[in-house]
């Protein structure tokens, strides 16, 4: 009897152990179209999602998975697919803009490819260093705690430039503003002090907890303009993002403050730099569900600015008048 059993146990982790190796994971891929916008997500089993590891540039989107999947994708998906094993790339066939979002309830990935097409045009040579500028100081400001996010982080390296990552340039930026405002006697929190992952949930817990008259999240792009972007809450099919962390509620009642604080930002970088300012309004999950006066700004691509220090120093001034500007 004994032998038989033994026998019936071989047999079975035979047959089992190859079922096993063998089990994919369900991946949805969905994707809608705007004006100049695609917005690429991806479903599945929260492990699943929260393990997988995404890398972007301004034209492929790598996804590395934790296990083996079974992809199902629309027949008339825009960009090119290409599975190996545990990885999915996403080859797009004009470079654009990628920003990522990592979300839950049910747990997704979310890609936002903005095409260049749309971006308009700016005269560049207004943000060039050719010769020394004089750096204005800045105001004084009312407002007494800030959160600054400088974007991505860790494995999430956002845009990736010839010398340089949206990533590392972010938090530079962001210890800068950090440290002007805390000489100002301001308190100032930093999302992120290092390179370090950050997820969408942890940064809109953060804001929260911290409970800023100002928030500012900080990125980079592909663009030579400035572009400032303040919450959107009525976007019609996204409001699941701000119901996933119920705080859809908490940016209604700054709505109008984070549209004064984008114009008073943008006014000052223009007054600054002289060149096209983009203001735009968006349902981005890290601004709707932030109880602040919130604010994301995209810097200028370094392939059109020279971010030695003393285009620092005045970037970060004129954000700081802008502010001040703000809360007068």
């Amino acid at each position: 009897m004994k032998r038989i059993f033994i026998i019936f146990l071989c047999i079975f982790l035979f047959i089992a152990i190859p079922l096993h190796a063998q089990k994919k994971t369900d991946l949805l891929l969905k994707f809608s179209k705007q004006e100049g916008t695609v917005r690429i997500v991806f479903e599945a089993e929260d492990v699943f999602i929260n393990n997988a590891k995404v890398t972007t540039s301004p034209s492929q989107i790598k996804i590395d998975f934790p296990e083996l999947f079974n992809l199902t994708s629309p027949k008339e998906f825009p960009f090119e697919l290409t599975p190996v094993d545990k990885t999915l790339s996403i080859n797009v066939k004009e470079k654009g803009e990628i920003k990522f979002f990592r979300l839950s309830s049910p747990a997704r990935l979310v890609f936002d490819f903005y095409t260049s097409k749309k971006e308009p045009k700016a005269d560049n040579q207004a943000l060039k260093q050719a010769e020394p500028h004089p750096v204005k100081q800045p105001a004084q400001v009312i407002s007494k705690s800030f959160v600054i996010d400088a974007g991505h982080g860790g494995y999430d390296f956002g845009i990736r430039f010839e010398t340089a990552s949206e990533k590392d340039m972010g938090l530079d930026l962001a210890k800068d503003l950090n440290a002007l405002l805390t000489k100002k006697g301001k308190k100032v929190f930093l999302v992120r002090k290092a390179d370090q992952y950050v997820s969408l949930s942890e940064r809109i817990n953060f804001v929260n907890q911290k409970n800023p008259d100002v928030f500012i999240s900080l990125h980079f792009s592909l663009s030579r303009n400035f572009v400032i972007y303040s919450p959107r809450l009525d976007e019609q099919g996204l409001n699941e993002t701000a119901d996933t962390y119920s705080l859809s509620a908490k940016q209604k009642k700054f709505i109008e403050k984070s549209r004064l604080l984008s114009g008073s930002i943008g006014k000052a970088l223009k007054d600054e730099f002289k060149g096209e300012v983009v203001q735009r309004e968006m349902p981005l999950p890290i601004l709707r569900s932030a109880g602040a006066p919130s604010v994301l700004i995209e810097c200028p691509s370094p392939a059109f600015v020279a971010y030695d220090q003393q285009m620092k120093t005045r970037l970060i001034n004129s954000i700081v008048n802008g502010i001040a500007a703000y809360g007068q």
